[in-house]
């Protein structure tokens, strides 16, 4: 975002198969080592893959009809900087949610982020979030210390691959200060995230955002996945032994929810060598999701969630992965050859190794 990455090993994979390679969903396990404050994720390990990609929910169940809130994040963990006296600049790419930043898991930050107390300046990444309810329909508000007239600019990788949205801030009395931008989207798909900018944005004149929330109209019933914590650069097999890597360790998922129940999938990816794609010598492909695994932390207890009985409603389906060649780095330029760093392929965060 999301949020969130997946690793690919830049070694070429003995692959033989002329058509592209296709990975089978991993296979579904339970959580052990289970303790009041975190678990080990398990899966089973897919043939030809090169790393896997953990996500983990607080599920919540919609109690009545109406606007619900998927996301809310206000940045009130920035205490320093002012807008005579900007901090921060130093670091090109700042994961926001593990400097206690962002008080909401898989907030990060790109362009050298400057920051005043409760706000950052540069381009803001969040989370990866389910937006499959309401047929992907969804709402994305932002709130900006900007000047008037300044461009928000929303990219969105979910359902429907890239979409990109921008608005012009009105800012009472047409000068300075913080107002509302709204963006409606119909992309959303089980792991959407989204980027933000300051498009018009100009030395000396402020560039911060406040807050930002997403809301999704349900129906009673409906469930919604909260994102609470995840690996997402999990390696397929160990480099020393040559052993498979099925598991990975979750910890302290208790700073982003007070839940006790938790649930978790993943996905496996691979670099497919055997299938150019354009420019690139491979093709870039990820399995199905596992179905859920509950996790109670109180009891230490763990099991295959059924998906039938969910209670989720107004399922999209999500977007298969597509085959296109397009590459971008985090600043949303194209790249015709990524190599070793962070990209967006596919609506997927990548790392290259």
């Amino acid at each position: 975002m999301k949020k969130i990455y997946t690793t690919i090993c830049m070694l070429t994979l003995a692959i033989a198969a002329s058509a592209q390679l296709t990975l089978n969903k991993p296979a579904t396990k339970v959580a052990t080592d289970i303790t009041s404050s975190g678990f080990t994720a398990n899966w089973g390990a897919v043939p030809n893959s090169d790393g896997y990609c953990v996500f983990v929910y607080d599920r919540k169940k919609v109690t009545a009809d109406g606007e619900v809130t998927i996301a809310d994040e206000d940045f009130s963990g920035i205490t320093f900087g002012s807008i005579i006296e900007p901090a921060g600049g130093e670091e090109e790419y700042v994961d926001l949610s593990a400097y206690r930043y962002a008080e909401t898991y898989g907030w990060s930050a790109y362009a050298f982020p400057n920051y005043i107390a409760s706000m950052v300046a540069g381009l803001i990444y969040s989370p990866y979030m389910d937006l499959r309810g309401n047929d992907g329909k969804y709402k994305i508000i932002i709130s900006a210390y900007c000047t008037n007239g300044d461009e928000i600019r929303v990219e969105s990788h979910g359902d429907k691959g890239k979409e990109i949205k921008t608005a012009k801030a009105v800012v009472a009395g047409g000068t300075t200060g913080i107002t509302d931008v709204e963006f409606e989207f119909d992309n959303g798909c089980k792991d959407l995230f989204f980027s933000v900018i300051n498009n018009t944005a100009k030395d000396g004149s402020p560039d911060y955002f406040d807050r930002i929330q997403v809301k999704q109209t349900l129906k009673k019933g409906d469930v919604v996945n909260y994102m609470v914590g995840g690996n997402d650069a999990v390696d397929a097999v160990n480099e020393d032994t040559n052993d498979s890597i099925t598991s990975c360790r979750i910890q302290t998922p208790s700073r982003y929810t007070t839940s006790k129940v938790l649930y978790y999938d993943c996905y496996a990816s691979a670099a497919d060598w055997t299938t150019p794609n354009g420019s690139m010598p491979y093709t870039f492909v990820v399995s199905p999701f596992t179905d859920l695994v509950k996790v109670d932390l109180t009891n230490r207890t763990s099991e295959v969630f059924n998906p039938e009985t969910d209670g989720i409603q107004n399922i999209a389906s999500a977007g298969d992965a597509s085959d296109c060649n397009v590459w971008y780095n985090l600043a949303g330029q194209r790249v015709s050859n990524p190599s070793k760093g962070l990209f967006i392929h596919n609506g997927k965060k990548i790392v290259l190794k």
